[in-house]
Parts: C-alpha cells; structure tokens; sequence
C-alpha cells in the first residue's frame, strides 16, 4: 500500500484537489439558494411578527432555514453558529440595499 502511495502521490494529489473542488462548487451554489429562501423567509418573518419582536424573527428564520430547508449532508459542513452568523450577513446586506438601492454600509 505505501509502495502505490509512493509511486502515485501526484495523481492522488489531483484526485483529491479535484473532489474538494467539486464539493466546493456544490456547497456554493447551494449557499446561493439558501441566500435566496433566506430572504423569502425575513420578508415572511415581518411580515408576520411585530416590529419589536427582531429576535424572534431572526430565531424564525434560522430554525425554519436550518433545520427544514438545508439538507442533512450540507449541515456536517456547517454549525448552527455558522448559519446564524450567515444568516446576520444576509440581513444586513438586504437592509442596506433597501435604505438607499446602495449597499454602501450606510
């Protein structure tokens, strides 16, 4: 066995770069769709919630995002903290588009 390690290091190399690279591209696409639903679900979210009620959403969101739409394989890749801190990314960038049509950190 370490004899054909040893004689095949090279290919091996490509062959795992090669794999990474392919979960990579489906993890990213499947991070665009997630971004996608996410969105859905905070406009959901307020509309159904009160205005002082932003942690409540935010919980709505995240345990109907995490535990019913990502699929069982992709969260062995990602932890809960993971996707709350995600989820934060999405919210903040969608509510600075909104105030201007920029996303400016404004």
């Amino acid at each position: 066995m370490e004899e054909f390690i040893a004689e095949n290091w090279f290919v091996l190399i490509l062959g795992i770069l090669f794999l990474g690279f392919i979960v990579y591209l489906v993890v990213t696409k499947q991070w665009e769709r997630l971004r996608g639903v996410a969105y859905a679900l905070m406009l959901q979210a307020e509309r159904v919630f009160s205005d002082g009620e932003g942690k409540e959403k935010f919980e709505a969101v995240f345990e109907r995002l995490y535990y019913d739409l990502i699929p069982p394989w992709l969260r062995l890749f990602v932890t809960p903290e993971g996707i709350k801190k995600k989820l934060q990314e999405w919210y903040d960038l969608a509510k600075d588009y909104l105030d201007n049509g920029v996303i400016d950190n404004n």
